[in-house]
């Protein structure tokens, strides 16, 4: 045991023994007076007990001068217990509320997405991941962002940790074995790359995606176990190079990596075929005609799991068979989501810890 634990133990059995001899005394003062209801040890422990608790019957009053004295001390005990239980309680209540806005009690969250570190850009991809209809667990370092945090997202949706990022043990609370990804929002690459290493040893079934500022490090991301590295200054300069030259297509390419807020608005989804997908051990062309033509949605590829990895093949041969566990990837109008889902049986996105 700890020196609190024991300091609580030494002040509870002396505060015991006070009580016990005080009794004995109340006994000694009462029990010759002829007016006088404490005839024995038990009466004076149960008039204890009364008066301590507040609750006060009247059956038995003292009538001597010690014996009334010791009855003012019981009064000011029951005062002074009382006075320790309202504030105990209320110090319980305030760390209860405390802890719970923390974040402390932990999510059970299952197949959402970890965000690490919280900044401008850490909102947006949150923003995007919530349109998808997924959870999400922000950790993030600075007390002043919960507050925040919950006014712009619901409580159902986002569970916000607070935790110095390198208290790995306390990231447990998000539940990371059961999510699908972890983003991580750090804006040093450095920083980033030795957070994977430490990650991984701790947590290795989630995927990891990050985005980098520097494109040179892509392989030794990748080497260190990151499955979905995202290089900003790369990626801007092919949209920026693209609005030169193809301004259509890049705007095209910008509404179709945005989730779609709206019935008029497109997006790019994939969804795991299930064994109640239709379209289950049929071929490429036949799954692309019938989802063109009976609910105009654009088959674009399909990914096929082999040998612990993920292939994406797009525009797929017409012979290639649609197998249990792919991913189809499809273009999809906003007002048909909830019918796409009905029909493949199954939400958008991965599977949880699926690689």
């Amino acid at each position: 045991m700890n020196k609190r634990i024991w300091t609580y133990i030494l002040g509870i059995s002396a505060a015991f023994l006070i009580l016990i001899l005080t009794d004995f005394l109340l006994v000694y003062a009462e029990q010759n007076h002829p007016d006088s209801k404490v005839h024995s040890f038990g009466d004076a422990v149960w008039y204890m007990i009364v008066t301590i608790t507040s609750v006060g019957y009247g059956d038995i009053v003292p009538v001597t001068p010690l014996g009334k004295a010791i009855g003012y001390f019981f009064l000011f005990t029951s005062l002074v217990v009382l006075g320790v239980l309202i504030s105990s309680m209320t110090s319980n209540i305030s760390k209860m509320i405390q802890e719970n806005k923390l974040g402390y009690n932990g999510t059970n969250f299952t197949n959402h997405v970890i965000c690490i570190g919280w900044n401008d850009f850490s909102r947006m991809v949150v923003d995007e991941v919530l349109q998808a209809e997924r959870k999400v667990a922000i950790i993030t370092n600075n007390k002043d962002e919960i507050d925040l945090i919950y006014k712009q997202y619901s409580n159902n949706d986002v569970f916000v940790l607070y935790a110095d990022y390198q208290d790995l043990d306390l990231l447990n609370k998000t539940n990371p074995n059961e999510s699908s990804e972890v983003f991580l929002g750090f804006n040093n690459d450095t920083e980033t790359l030795i957070y994977v290493i430490n990650f991984k040893k701790k947590y290795p079934k989630p995927n990891i995606v990050v985005a980098i500022n520097n494109h040179k490090l892509r392989d030794t991301f990748h080497t260190a176990g990151v499955k979905h590295v995202v290089a900003i200054n790369e990626l801007a300069s092919k949209l920026v190079a693209s609005y030169v030259f193809e301004p259509d297509v890049a705007n095209l390419n910008i509404d179709l990596l945005s989730s779609a807020k709206n019935d008029e608005d497109f997006d790019n989804q994939q969804y795991v075929v299930t064994e109640s997908n239709p379209f289950l051990n049929k071929n490429y062309d036949d799954a692309f005609v019938a989802l063109k033509m009976k609910y105009n949605i654009v088959l674009l590829g399909i990914t096929k799991h082999k040998d612990g990895h993920n292939q994406l093949i797009v525009n797929a041969r017409a012979d290639t068979i649609i197998e249990i566990n792919d991913y189809l990837i499809i273009m999809v109008g906003g007002k048909v989501k909830r019918r796409v889902e009905k029909l493949f049986g199954t939400k958008e996105g991965k599977i949880c810890c699926k690689s």
